[in-house]
């Protein structure tokens, strides 16, 4: 398999809108370790989440065989796997980063 250099740039550039999205409302220096972490997960989760739909349309309307359905269950559950441990990454980060945006539009 070749790397997918476009997709690799699209799931870092949705990581970086998150970053300037919290930036530009002000989130502080402190957070930024948080903020790194759940932009990551969620850039990479919003990517896989791209690719596990291309594996699914794959194994629905690709070749009918044992073979290529085997094959996309592969892949299918890679796809899960990755998204997996990125769910499980960015939920603390989540849930630090809505709590601060509450605190701060009750000020």
């Amino acid at each position: 398999m070749e790397p997918n250099l476009g997709a690799a740039r699209e799931t870092a550039l949705m990581a970086h809108a998150v970053v300037i999205r919290l930036k530009e409302l002000g989130l502080p220096e402190e957070l930024d370790e948080t903020l790194g972490t759940m932009s990551t997960d969620l850039g990479d989760i919003w990517g896989s989440q791209r690719n596990f739909a291309e594996r699914l349309k794959d194994m629905v309307e690709g070749d009918a065989n044992w073979n290529a359905i085997g094959d996309c269950l592969v892949d299918l559950k890679a796809a899960v796997d990755h998204i997996a441990v990125h769910v499980d990454s960015v939920r603390e980060p989540i849930e630090r980063l809505a709590e601060y945006a509450y605190e701060q539009a009750g000020e």
